[in-house]
């Protein structure tokens, strides 16, 4: 869909295809400078999808913030024990 605005050079991608671009967007992988742009601009103004994106940059970052404390001993026991099982 092409939007009359002037100074508009993007054709919206839609949901579908943000969707697709998402987690290669999230993680630094989309590399292609015209997909960033497109992406970018779906996502200001698609707020289903922004919303998305937020939900999960910030389902990202407290997954790396609670990766970094260590494990119980007696956890950790229990997982050797059943890797070792196997």
């Amino acid at each position: 869909m092409n939007s009359d605005k002037p100074g508009h050079d993007h054709d919206d991608i839609g949901c579908l295809e943000a969707i697709e671009a998402f987690y290669a967007y999230l993680d630094g992988e989309l590399a292609d400078p015209q997909a960033i742009a497109d992406f970018e601009h779906h996502m200001s103004h698609c707020r289903s999808c922004f919303s998305r994106a937020e939900v999960e940059r910030l389902l990202n970052r407290r997954m790396r913030e609670a990766g970094t404390g260590k494990a119980p001993d007696e956890l950790r026991s229990r997982v050797r024990r059943l890797l070792d099982e196997f």
